[in-house]
């Protein structure tokens, strides 16, 4: 059987976005991938992958699913790409193509995908047996059932490496990256599953992963590690596991076979699972930054967000990253329901303590299949038009009882307490090695933007500015 997967990821940065200088514009569907190695290892079955991203419209997605003209089309859902995954279904069924769907929102609406008429099949949760069991089915003339609950994996070192060559690798790694990262990034899960409850990502995550947490083991991540930089010369690998700080002493054996690799490397984490052993050996291994879910300063709406943490646990979180030269992504959530001015006072008070070098401000947003979803559905506070708006992006007003015009100042306050990037030696080391990477290049639009998106001119002493300067105009253009 001939497969075509789609990936239809272009909410907020839209069409041609492929390789750019953000997250969604060079992370990839490492779920895909994984179906894909799996199936290519257990099958005759061929599949490819068309990237919304990598497309520069509607008439050239409809033209290239032709021209490939597969058996079956699998299209990833999520619920900010909603509609964009549903345009692409009906475009495949206009073509006589069988449509299958998986992903978070088809987990949790697939009698919605269903009833469309544009979807043959929906899996929900983990997809790799499932999915080849429903190509085998099809190749043999047996149409699979509507809906699937699909079908885990417990050991998941016996999965084969998720199939990245699927996507244009070439033009996602060639890009300009992210900020302060090296160039050339990918994206690594070590587990699958949340240790957690919280009630802006629960129960959807057990709905896909179940409720156990499956870790892979320290050797299988380094095979894969040494493989993705022998095959894409890769300089920096992002764990994008929910948190891989929870076990400690696996996290432990972890960094110590990755300071033998010699890797920069970041992480997701929480402010309760870092301690001072942990991060000296991260650090060690090559840890460059570690994004922590601080999300509030206010006891009130950590509790209302079941996150478990106080918000001492952040502050002293924040003190061991700074003592161990590990870059602070923080993310945080304003505009929760029944948040007030005192509690944003103290989310900024908490951020002023902690002062990360990188910020991710989020508007709360009532994700379908969280607790917190139905909450704000009970009480009638979801106003959100649109299935973009909800991206967790400061972006559009996503409940109501919210002023977004008063959210907006209080986000541009704690942006600003952060730490400049020539006031701490590694973090200088990093912002530059970028910027000169970018002036070589000749991506220059970019590091002006990034230069003085990041540096108060004011504030930057005269002499190192001139010697900044001085370094970058010696660079031959």
């Amino acid at each position: 059987m001939k497969i075509t997967f789609v990936y239809p990821g272009i909410a907020l940065i839209g069409f041609d976005s492929l390789g750019g200088s953000c997250h969604d514009t060079v992370s990839i569907n490492l779920g895909m991938g994984y179906i894909s190695s799996y199936v290519k290892k257990n099958s005759h079955h061929s599949i490819d992958l068309i990237d919304l991203r990598d497309l520069t419209g509607w008439l050239e997605y409809e033209k290239e699913l032709s021209n490939r003209n597969p058996d079956i089309v699998g299209i990833y859902c999520n619920t900010v790409n909603y509609n964009n995954a549903l345009k692409c279904a009906k475009i495949a069924k206009a073509q006589g193509r069988i449509v299958i769907s998986g992903g978070p929102h088809a987990t949790i609406e697939p009698e919605a995908l269903i009833n469309t008429g544009f979807v043959d099949c929906v899996i929900t949760g983990e997809g790799e047996v499932s999915f080849l069991e429903a190509a085998n089915g099809i190749a043999n003339g047996r149409m699979p059932d509507k809906i699937i609950q699909g079908k885990k994996i417990d050991n998941i070192d016996a999965m084969p490496f998720p199939d990245r060559d699927i996507y244009n690798m070439e033009r996602i790694l060639n890009g300009p990256g992210i900020f302060p990262y090296p160039s050339r990034y990918i994206g690594m899960v070590a587990s699958r599953g949340c240790y957690y409850d919280c009630s802006f990502c629960q129960p959807l995550e057990r709905n896909i992963f179940g409720s156990k947490v499956r870790t892979r083991s320290p050797e299988n991540i380094i095979e894969e590690v040494r493989e993705v930089i022998k095959r894409y010369k890769v300089n920096f690998i992002m764990f994008e596991c929910d948190t891989l700080t929870t076990n400690k002493s696996w996290a432990l054996e972890l960094c110590d076979k990755l300071r033998r690799v010699g890797i920069k490397w970041g992480a997701q984490s929480r402010a309760d699972t870092i301690d001072d052993e942990l991060a000296q050996a991260m650090q060690k291994a090559g840890c460059m930054a570690l994004f922590i879910g601080f999300e509030s300063g206010s006891t009130r709406m950590l509790s209302l967000l079941r996150k478990r943490i106080s918000p001492q646990d952040s502050i002293f979180a924040g003190r061991i990253c700074r003592d161990n030269k590990i870059l602070i992504f923080a993310n945080y959530m304003l505009g929760m329901p029944e948040e007030n001015r005192y509690d944003l006072d103290m989310t900024y008070d908490m951020l002023r303590e902690i002062r990360p070098e990188l910020h991710s401000p989020a508007y709360f947003s009532p994700m379908p299949g969280c607790d917190l979803y139905e909450y704000c559905k009970n009480k009638d506070l979801i106003k959100l038009v649109s299935y973009e708006d909800f991206v967790r992006n400061p972006t559009a007003e996503k409940i109501k009882g919210v002023d977004y015009a008063v959210l907006s100042i209080y986000k541009e306050r704690m942006s600003a307490l952060r730490r400049e990037w020539w006031s701490e030696a590694h973090f200088a080391k990093y912002a530059l090695t970028r910027w000169f990477f970018l002036i070589r290049k000749g991506y220059l639009k970019i590091f002006i933007i990034e230069l003085f998106s990041n540096t108060f001119f004011f504030r930057l002493p005269a002499k190192i500015l001139i010697k900044l300067a001085k370094k970058a105009f010696a660079y031959r253009f």
